[in-house]
């Protein structure tokens, strides 16, 4: 930095700093006459030249970001409970509730490549304002129609389907425009962001559904639902807050290549995937995880019903356990639960094969205070596979293809999920409920062992080394261009 001195002020021996490096120069200040100025090379952190420039901190910006990810999952949690309670209560058709259930994931698995090439090409934190003053107008649609008296089932199911594209797309994008935050991150401090992300969502998912379900005591659902858009609103004031410009750059730099059909099929994100073996492991184990946790939680009502013998409030009282084991495990891993960087490799693994037990035991629990326990322990374990999946595509993936990455790796989750929820009935039709648990725990232990043997890891760093030699051979062949030139 440069700070500027009367000659007088240089007297002083405590201008001088023996631990920094000083050079000198002449100027000349309009407003103080003849000027000399100091420029030194500190030792500041990071933080400190943010504030003396100016600019806004890491910190602040990432303050804002997950206060704004909390209250908008807070608000997303409110609708869906008032939503389906509302869908139920004027049909009581379980296929209508359904039906819903389709059309909030329907629009994130078909639209993630395009969401990807969007992301790729556009500033990520105007895309993700763009989305929630979406989501906003969208919201107050709902009550807006109630209170004209125009509201009608079909009427929800069109606004449902727009809402989901546009929180099916946010995700991914929060994600992507995490690392122009923590540009000089370190990998831990990355995993720990992404933990802290997952525990504002965590904790949104545990809080929602019960304001929503205090609300609806004494509110109407489409009234209920409305309570979103001003969620959404106050995201889109924490987004805004966060600034675009920092040290050394003026902008947010985009992709600057034109948007081709290849790139909105997703063909250029497949592409980093395939190449990368990191990257093709995380995408596996993602996959793997929406296999299990969707299931999971599919089959808990009738874990509750047909073998503890229980009613509406063991199953309330298992789904808190679950989150609240996933809320535990994320707020850990934001304290920097895993400081070893030659660890996370097998971190997630590790989580699959310890949880492949644990869902046995899970479906084979003979009462209530055990379900809850295990149900703990499994939504603790398995919440560790997101955040390591994350900041290992966070240190992998190529910035200009960052988006496309993202976007499939949520794509990969849902197909997973979306095929192991629709093979559901005909496992617990043919096997019964606990050999299907026992099934899952399989699936659990083979994809942990499988990730974690040396024929797998071998092949991930075959391709991982041939692909770094193709980009040491494009950097020399770079440099010997310019040096011809």
């Amino acid at each position: 930095m440069s700070l500027f001195f009367p000659p007088e002020t240089l007297k002083k021996k405590s201008l001088i700093s023996t631990n920094n490096s000083v050079s000198w120069q002449s100027a000349l200040s309009p407003s103080s006459g003849p000027s000399i100025a100091l420029t030194m090379e500190t030792s500041s952190t990071e933080e400190e030249r943010c504030l003396l420039r100016g600019f806004q901190t890491t910190s602040s910006k990432m303050r804002y970001l997950f206060l704004g990810q909390f209250i908008s999952q807070v608000g997303e949690n409110i609708a869906r409970v008032a939503l389906l309670y509302f869908i139920y209560r004027e049909t009581h058709s379980v296929g209508a509730v359904a039906l819903t259930g389709v059309l909030q994931n329907l629009p994130p698995l078909l639209l993630s490549p395009v969401t990807g090439a969007l992301l790729d090409h556009h500033d990520k934190r105007s895309f993700l304002l763009v989305l929630d003053i979406f989501r906003t107008v969208l919201s107050l649609a709902i009550p807006l129609l109630y209170l004209l008296h125009l509201l009608s089932i079909p009427a929800v199911e069109v606004i449902v389907f727009l809402t989901t594209i546009c929180s099916g797309a946010f995700g991914p994008g929060l994600y992507s425009f995490i690392p122009s935050i923590l540009e000089h991150a370190t990998p831990e401090e990355i995993l720990r962001a992404n933990s802290t992300i997952q525990t504002t969502g965590n904790a949104g998912i545990l809080i929602g559904p019960l304001l929503g379900g205090i609300l609806l005591t004494g509110i109407a659902p489409p009234l209920v639902m409305g309570i979103a858009a001003f969620t959404f609103l106050l995201s889109v004031v924490f987004l805004w807050k966060i600034e675009k410009k920092s040290p050394g750059t003026d902008r947010v730099p985009v992709l600057e290549e034109p948007l081709s059909i290849r790139k909105i099929l997703g063909v250029h994100g497949a592409r980093e995937i395939v190449r990368s073996g990191d990257l093709l492991k995380s995408f596996l184990t993602y996959a793997v995880f929406g296999l299990l946790i969707v299931p999971l939680t599919l089959l808990l009502p009738e874990l509750v019903n047909d073998r503890l013998k229980s009613g509406g409030m063991a199953f309330g009282g298992i789904l808190t356990s679950f989150g609240m084991g996933q809320l535990a495990m994320s707020v850990l891993m934001s304290g920097g639960l895993f400081k070893k960087t030659e660890q996370k490799g097998t971190i997630a693994p590790m989580a699959l094969l310890a949880a492949s037990g644990l869902i046995v035991l899970l479906g084979n629990a003979g009462n209530n205070a055990e379900a809850f326990l295990v149900a703990f322990l499994i939504g603790g374990i398995l919440s560790v596979i997101h955040p390591v999946v994350h900041a290992n595509v966070f240190r992998h993936a190529p910035k200009a293809a960052l988006g496309s990455v993202m976007s499939l790796l949520s794509g990969g989750f849902l197909l997973f999920a979306t095929v192991g929820s629709a093979l559901l009935p005909a496992l617990t039709g043919h096997l019964g409920l606990a050999r299907t648990f026992e099934m899952l725990g399989a699936v659990s232990l083979i994809a942990g062992l499988l990730f974690l043997s040396p024929p797998f890891s071998i092949a991930l760093f075959r391709k991982r080394t041939t692909g770094q030699a193709g980009q040491k051979r494009n950097r020399l062949q770079t440099i010997q261009n310019v040096y011809q030139d």
